[in-house]
């Protein structure tokens, strides 16, 4: 909005915003609960700040899959320069496209303009991610910004981190060598990254005090300026210009090699948001989500209420993608199997599928003894079996064997709501593109006469796998990058005792409360991927191997009941 004098612009800004504005660290480490404008605000806003004050220089910016990068942080931190901050493509910037000839260059050579964002006055930002590290760990970078952080595993981020150097043309810069890292709260019963909470002993009060302090003078001198600029008064002007000069110094001296964390609910903004939205949060998420994810609390999964038990970090693999293959994927292009290292073209192709609000497909291969989950594709209402076969075509569309076997849930073939053969739809729409033109895949139904999978039996069942102690089941391995909602929703799954109403004998459930969760929270938050990773595993050849014992419940859990 304008003033009534209609010549500054004034933007609202949360405590949070001035006091992050103010303070302007070397490194800075956000926890902020949802609708805080972590990406369009804070990080829009600081991005810019320290454009302006290293011109020329190479800024990375990292999230934890390349197509997360390119899918969602990108469009977000654009639209908050482009919706907020005033900056217009081609103008300011310049999508991974050589800029034109009045853009200023920056001081290390660019080679290619693959997956990066020109600035007009020489800064380029060079997208990363850390499911191929070494994109940004060869480079030479002069500050990283990590969106969602609570994705980055410590161990591959330090890869990257040596990057932070280069070019004494901006070692004046309180921002030189630093970092922007921003999350929501993570969630160790999810099996996030929680590292950045140890960032808050880095912090120096003393310091972070000095430069709030010398940040605040300088914004008053600011707008003593802006008066005396309005007022025509020369005099005064130069005087305050002078000031601001003195106070310019002691403010960047102050924020030399300075830390600041702070972690903040979603009520920082309640301004904006209302009381409204805070209790619709709060009916939709459920008490527990809301703790988490708008009010900032922790919140911890014991490890005997975990109903996939035995499920480790030996099972995730980090190295799945051939980094030369996704680098050369501009941000326009459809990202295909190509770039999977561990992808046999010549294979078939095993898919567990769920179907519901979101439709879950894992997507996976036998190689010898190992059984490797390679990626998962998802649809949400209103998208449906269309879109996800859509998905597949055009991921696997390199693949060479068209064979695809596909477990199911057995209502699938017929969901009687509905009327709808889910099953046969999937097949239909990977076997056939939108112009019902054949697309060469045969997709194999292999779950027509197969019966009801208690929860109880694909609990013992998974925990052999998970276990590794029964002959002839496969070791199982999964794609932590390409898989990550099946990961998170595998880690986030909880034990529940059911009663037999008629005997009153107690079993073991997996809790499935978290699909109800609006929909757009269901892919991280909820429990729809591991139902598909259920179907993909349960099969006749495997479950044969396992026999079956009376479980004893978990410790505990007695008043646990669903």
């Amino acid at each position: 909005m304008k003033n009534h004098q209609n010549n500054v612009e004034l933007r609202y800004g949360t405590f949070l915003d001035q006091m992050v504005a103010f303070i302007a660290p070397k490194d800075l480490n956000i926890i902020a609960g949802r609708g805080t404008r972590k990406t369009t605000g804070i990080v829009a806003d600081r991005s810019q700040e320290v454009v302006y004050d290293m011109p020329r220089s190479v800024l990375g910016f990292a999230a934890d899959t390349f197509v997360n990068a390119k899918d969602k942080v990108l469009p977000k931190l654009v639209e908050g320069w482009r919706e907020y901050l005033g900056w217009r493509e081609g103008v300011h910037y310049v999508l991974e496209d050589r800029p034109p000839s009045h853009f200023d260059i920056p001081y290390t050579p660019i080679m290619t303009y693959k997956n990066t964002i020109s600035i007009f006055n020489g800064c380029i930002f060079k997208l990363g991610s850390l499911d191929q590290p070494s994109g940004l760990a060869g480079d030479s970078i002069q500050h990283l910004f990590g969106d969602e952080v609570k994705y980055f595993d410590k161990k591959v981020l330090d890869i990257i981190s040596p990057a932070l150097r280069g070019h004494p043309q901006v070692r004046h810069s309180p921002f030189y060598r630093g970092t922007t890292f921003t999350t929501d709260l993570p969630n160790i019963s999810k099996k996030n990254h929680d590292w950045i909470l140890d960032n808050r002993d880095l912090m120096d009060m003393e310091k972070i005090k000095a430069a709030f302090q010398a940040g605040s003078i300088l914004n008053e001198i600011n707008h003593k300026i802006k008066r005396a600029y309005d007022l025509r008064n020369t005099g005064m002007l130069k005087k305050y210009i002078k000031q601001r000069e003195r106070w310019m110094v002691k403010w960047y001296k102050a924020r030399k090699d300075t830390t600041f964390f702070m972690m903040v609910s979603s009520l920082v903004n309640l301004d904006i948001l209302d009381n409204g939205y805070v209790m619709s949060q709060l009916d939709k998420l459920g008490w527990e989500e809301f703790k988490q994810s708008v009010l900032t609390f922790k919140s911890k999964l014991e490890e005997g209420e975990r109903f996939y038990v035995g499920l480790g970090e030996h099972h995730y693999y980090d190295d799945g993608i051939v980094n030369e293959i996704e680098r050369q994927t501009g941000f326009q292009e459809k990202i295909t199997c190509k770039s999977l290292r561990y992808w046999d073209p010549h294979a078939p192709l095993d898919i567990g599928v769920d179907f519901g609000k979101m439709i879950s497909m894992v997507v996976a291969q036998e190689q010898g003894k190992y059984y490797r989950c390679l990626k998962n594709h998802y649809t949400l209402i209103p998208e449906s079996s269309a879109e996800l076969g859509k998905k597949f075509r055009e991921y696997w569309s390199p693949h060479i064997n068209r064979t695809v076997y596909m477990y199911y849930d057995r209502s699938g073939n017929q969901y009687e709501s509905s009327g709808r053969d889910w099953a046969s739809e999937v097949r239909k729409h990977i076997e056939y593109d939108e112009n019902g033109k054949s697309t060469g895949w045969n997709v194999v139904l292999m779950s027509r006469e197969q019966g009801n999978i208690r929860q109880s039996q694909e609990h013992f069942f998974i925990k052999q796998v998970l276990q590794e102690t029964t002959k002839g089941l496969p070791i199982l391995l999964i794609d932590r990058y390409q898989c990550r909602e099946l990961k998170s929703s595998l880690e986030l799954s909880k034990i529940v005792i059911g009663v037999e109403s008629r005997t009153g004998i107690k079993y073991i459930k997996k809790d499935k409360s978290s699909e109800s969760l609006p929909v757009n929270k269901l892919p991280l938050q909820s429990t729809n991927m591991s139902d598909a990773f259920k179907y993909l595993m349960y099969r006749k050849k495997w479950t044969k191997l396992v026999k079956y014992e009376r479980e004893y419940l978990p410790t505990g859990l007695d008043g646990v009941v669903g």
